[in-house]
């Protein structure tokens, strides 16, 4: 199984745009306001999805999130604008039989450049 950080990034189409110009990839995904979400609602804002990391190895998939990060930071990327929201999910993956449950070790410099570039943090295990 294996270990996935994807960014969230919403909000207005202008704000967006200058965002999407400045990352070091393209998004995976994207949508814009008034497209139907899955559950069949609509969307009220505009946005996409971003892979960022993909490793079995928790600590792999760290340092991959970092440089990445890292990349976007010296690009002059943030997220912390009135028109656009980011989030950075991690999705962490074990299986039941597993003895030891994987770990992410953030040090206080990866919170802190997520808080500076305004990049909210969500972490779920599969």
């Amino acid at each position: 199984m294996m270990n996935i950080a994807t960014l969230k990034v919403h909000g207005d189409a202008e704000g967006l745009a200058d965002i999407r110009d400045g990352l070091p990839t393209e998004p995976d995904h994207t949508w814009t306001k008034g497209d139907p979400r899955p559950d069949g609602r609509v969307r009220i804002d505009s946005g996409f999805y971003l892979g960022v990391a993909t490793h079995q190895d928790p600590d792999v998939l760290l340092r991959q999130i970092r440089s990445y990060l890292a990349e976007c930071s010296a690009r002059g990327i943030h997220f912390e604008r009135s028109d656009v929201a980011a989030e950075l999910r991690i999705a962490i993956s074990h299986t039941d039989g597993e003895t030891v449950v994987p770990s992410l070790d953030f040090e206080l410099a990866d919170l802190r450049l997520l808080v500076d570039m305004g990049i909210s943090l969500s972490i779920a295990t599969q």
